[in-house]
């Protein structure tokens, strides 16, 4: 595992015993580093930390399908703009697999505050 004062291990990746599933993206040393990962624990853990809970932007769903994914976290600055429809981690996990993402998250901003900065991308097809 990768030393925490080096930069190259998140913590919610130390926390989900997942440091090898994680990809540093900022090579810098820089605490507004950003990762990558595809691992439920580490994302999951990540959420939970910050109050964060899966959810869905109503509306958007279909059938069997929740619809576009977020992770709403009560009390955020400003609000959703959208509405938010909760859903349970299975479902959350399963939608993010059939779609092939990752997530990109931040644990902290640049002066050191716990962020709440994540979105999803497309895998890597390599």
């Amino acid at each position: 595992m990768s030393d925490a004062r080096d930069g190259q291990a998140s913590a919610a990746a130390r926390e989900a015993g997942a440091v090898e599933e994680v990809e540093r993206n900022t090579k810098s040393q820089t605490t507004a580093a950003t990762y990558t990962t595809t691992d439920h624990d580490v994302i999951r853990a990540w959420a939970e930390k910050r109050g964060g809970r899966p959810a869905a932007v109503a509306r958007t769903e279909s059938g069997d399908d929740p619809g576009i994914l977020r992770i709403e976290f009560p009390n955020a600055p400003g609000g959703e703009a959208r509405e938010l429809q909760p859903l349970d981690w299975e479902t959350f996990f399963k939608k993010f697999d059939e779609n092939n993402l990752s997530f990109v998250y931040q644990e902290q901003t640049a002066d050191g505050a716990e962020s709440r900065f994540f979105k999803f991308v497309k895998r890597d097809k390599g």
